[in-house]
């Protein structure tokens, strides 16, 4: 009979520092975008055009002041341009986000589903309520948030703009498209059909996520 206790002393200890380690790894503020994203964008946006620029003109022998300016007008459209398609497509830091999520294992947490967007990665932990996300706008960083402080999770199936799911993170939007395209594709095609199904699947992991949170 001592022996039982022991084992139930020692159960619910375990499960207690558990908790407790789980507690300490949650995120107090969910930022969708941080300081490094930032810095990059500008580094990218302002610096490059000009470095470039100076470049140009050195490479013809000589620094002109209005050559020097007006090509980096010329570059700084370019590089914009291309850095909001970057954006667009989730490519800007995909390199940064891939290296951050090797760090996923190392959390005290059963995130068994996973789903890689343009805007990040999302992690669900179904069994203790939790979740991690890994924002495109804040790549150094795993953010851990209890599901109960998810809400408005629902699918958005447009044949138009794309098929996605969203959900709010403290009253924060976060969109995951399941399938983007250039084309107008039917919701009951079978393409469109399976993006749904996949969105529907994951807006039920939420829920069940924000239901277990709720009830511990």
């Amino acid at each position: 009979m001592g022996a039982f206790w022991l084992i139930r002393i020692t159960y619910f200890n375990e499960k207690e520092g558990e908790i407790q380690s789980m507690k300490e790894n949650e995120t107090a503020k969910f930022q969708r975008f941080g300081s490094f994203f930032i810095l990059l964008l500008l580094g990218l946006g302002l610096v490059l055009p000009f470095l470039l620029s100076l470049l140009a003109c050195l490479g013809h022998g000589e620094f002109r002041l209005d050559a020097f300016l007006t090509l980096s007008v010329v570059f700084m459209v370019i590089v914009w341009i291309f850095l909001i398609m970057l954006i667009g497509y989730g490519n800007l830091t995909a390199l940064f986000v891939k290296r951050t999520a090797k760090g996923i294992d190392k959390l005290p947490y059963n995130f068994n589903s996973s789903f890689k967007g343009r805007g990040g990665i999302l992690y669900i932990d179904v069994e203790h309520g939790m979740i991690g996300f890994i924002s495109a706008y804040n790549p150094l960083k795993i953010q851990i948030f209890s599901a109960s402080r998810l809400s408005k999770m629902r699918t958005i199936p447009s044949p138009w703009t794309g098929i996605r799911f969203v959900f709010y993170i403290d009253g924060k939007k976060i969109s995951m498209p399941t399938l983007l395209t250039n084309k107008v594709v039917s919701t009951k095609s079978g393409i469109g059909a399976e993006a749904v199904s996949k969105a529907d699947a994951f807006v039920e992991l939420l829920e069940a996520a924000k239901s277990r949170a709720g009830r511990r």
